[in-house]
């Protein structure tokens, strides 16, 4: 096979049109190089009579030098990187979880998974829409899991994933968030102090990718404060971010486009301020399209399906509830027509991540994409009828059955239905785990969850008998994570510099913060901890974790050892695998009392909200 390049970071069509046309006149001129380039990638092509080369002919030797099997796939697949940028999703976990992620698809490729081969289908230009067999067949490399980590990302490329995961204000908690500020001086209506803060981070005028993301934007803030404190009062700071190039009009068309599991409530406030459900986004998915993969709330997609005009397809008739709408998309059989083919849902840009659509369907899959879309609305008349004309409710092609989904998404209409419908409660996914064993598992985790009491019993199990043999079960002990350990070890490191004789509760709560991760974020937003001033005046201890000296190690102390062992003591009342700093910060600050409690106290930490905080998150 002819070595192929890889795509520019941010690939683009029109410059690839440009270049076809510039290599069909090299070839027509004769041009040796260009010549040379048409028999690697494309030696049908009559070198003796180069005058005779069509565009066709160009327009192919730059997709197989790319690793497309045609030009049309390039044209395809470039159209999928534009649309697929708007998703915008968030980057969690820095460079560590990327990296991590992509050791995943290598060992996912190498152990022939089928959802790996999905993304490497989607995502890969020698692969793209190719069947799983043909995926497994060739070796991958690191670069071509980069890419398929970006893309399912929404970046066109692992370089402008990685700008994408550095960009953003505020990136690390110990910084000073502007936008804490930027919200009082909208809610005071203080111009003055607005622009001071913007003056003194000019960043807050041109978002980055991941701010927008995360809502984190002037416009955002002031749209939502604005819900808050009703548009009369605001009027004075959107007149300000107008000036500054702010469109409060695209914002509200774009929060309509939908948050996962957006509430009837959130819709009608966006109606009425002005919101336009005919708005079209950038990405060429109609607003409606967004909330029937987004919203997961069929009764908020009605209102905004009463305000436009659904195109018509399969999976939208599906999604909006319409049981003669999907029947016109399929004969007597209950098998998809050719209407069925020519409007699909793109996940990758408006739904849910982790769901690339394959190039080329078979009938199951088109029946799957309506069914599952009928299932995230609550259709439940959509899916009986579906399953009763034959729709694989049993299909493995998302890597789990569709029963499972609806288990860990707590859709209890939708298990309800399902179960009714023949759905296997003990089918296992490609993670293993069965509905009925995924029902038991998220009852025992949160038994006081009327929700997954009904879906338990939904799944033919009684939970007062599941929560009895639970609390009979031995818990297992939790293994303790690198990054516990690292905190452990830093703590030492921070004893050491002190030249303590041993490791206090203090030091463990430096080490927690000298690791970063959950515990910093959780002092810093719930806790509402005053991180620069701690930062200012600990600089000395609180060093990059890069700097551990290695001195003896030394012991804890009484109380640091019983704040380790009170911290696997939660995670084990917990049924956690894992032990983690956010058990041991938990540990550490149970009692107001104790010298860590004092310690957050004196740097504004809350203590009722961290412990709530706290409580939640272990």
């Amino acid at each position: 096979m002819p070595a192929v390049h890889p795509l520019p970071p941010r690939p683009n069509l029109e410059y690839e049109r440009k270049e076809a046309k510039a290599l069909i006149r090299r070839l027509r001129a004769g041009d040796l190089d260009a010549l040379a380039r048409a028999h690697v990638q494309h030696p049908g092509l009559d070198a003796a009579t180069p005058s005779r080369a069509r565009l066709a002919d160009a327009q192919l030797v730059i997709a197989r030098e790319y690793g497309f099997a045609s030009w049309p796939r390039l044209v395809r697949y470039f159209g999928d990187v534009a649309r697929h940028q708007f998703a915008h999703r968030q980057i969690h976990g820095g460079r560590d979880a990327l990296d991590a992620h992509v050791r995943g698809v290598l060992a996912d490729h190498r152990a022939r998974r089928p959802w790996v081969a999905r993304s490497l289908g989607a995502y890969l230009p020698q692969f793209y829409g190719n069947r799983a067999d043909m995926i497994f067949a060739a070796p991958i490399t690191e670069d071509d899991a980069r890419l398929v980590v970006a893309r399912s990302y929404g970046a066109p490329s692992w370089q402008v994933l990685l700008e994408r995961a550095a960009g953003g204000l505020s990136a690390s908690p110990w910084e000073p968030d502007p936008m804490r500020d930027v919200a009082a001086a909208m809610a005071a209506s203080d111009l003055g102090e607005l622009e001071r803060i913007v003056a003194a981070y000019p960043g807050l005028l041109e978002p980055a990718d991941q701010d927008v993301a995360r809502c984190r934007t002037l416009i955002a803030m002031a749209v939502g404060q604005e819900k808050r404190y009703g548009m009369a009062a605001m009027r004075p700071v959107m007149d300000w971010l107008a000036a500054h190039g702010f469109d409060r009009q695209r914002e509200l068309n774009f929060r309509l486009c939908g948050p996962f599991g957006v509430s009837v409530e959130e819709v009608r406030d966006l109606l009425d301020r002005g919101a336009d459900p005919n708005w079209m986004p950038p990405n060429g998915i109609p607003v409606l399209e967004h909330a029937l993969l987004r919203y997961w709330n069929g009764e908020a997609v009605d209102l905004v399906a009463a305000r436009t005009t659904p195109r018509h397809a399969l999976w939208i008739a599906a999604g909006l509830g319409d049981v003669d709408g999907v029947r016109r998309f399929l004969d007597h059989k209950g098998r998809p027509t050719a209407a069925a083919h020519r409007m699909r849902p793109d996940f990758d840009a408006a739904g849910p991540p982790g769901m690339p659509s394959q190039l080329d369907p078979d009938d199951d899959e088109l029946l799957l994409e309506a069914f599952f879309v009928a299932m995230l609305n609550g259709r439940t008349a959509v899916l009986s009828d579906m399953a009763a004309r034959g729709a694989p409710v049993n299909s493995l092609v998302y890597g789990a059955p569709i029963l499972s989904i609806a288990v860990g998404n707590g859709m209890t209409a939708a298990v309800e239905c399902l179960v009714r419908c023949g759905a296997d409660l003990d089918l296992h996914g490609a993670h293993g785990e069965s509905a009925r064993d995924m029902a038991r598992e998220l009852f025992e985790q949160t038994p006081d969850d009327a929700n997954r009491r009904r879906i338990v019993e939904l799944c033919g199990m009684d939970p007062d008998v599941l929560l009895a043999e639970h609390n009979v079960r031995p818990a297992p002990t939790p293994s303790r994570l690198p990054m516990f350990e690292q905190a452990l070890a830093l703590a030492g490191d921070d004893a050491a510099r002190l030249d303590q004789p041993d490791v206090r509760p203090e030091n463990l709560l430096i080490g927690l913060l000298r690791v970063g991760g959950p515990p910093l974020h959780v002092l810093a937003e719930s806790g509402r901890m005053d991180l620069p001033r701690f930062r200012r005046d600990l600089a000395d201890r609180l060093r990059p974790a890069s700097e551990r000296v290695e001195p003896r190690k030394l012991p804890m102390r009484g109380d640091a050892q019983a704040a380790i062992e009170a911290a696997v003591s939660v995670a084990m009342e917990r049924r956690s695998d894992d032990v983690h700093g956010i058990h041991l910060l938990r540990a550490l600050t149970h009692d107001v009392r104790e010298p860590v409690s004092c310690l957050l106290a004196r740097y504004g930490v809350d203590a009722a909200a961290l412990t709530e905080a706290l409580t939640r998150w272990s």
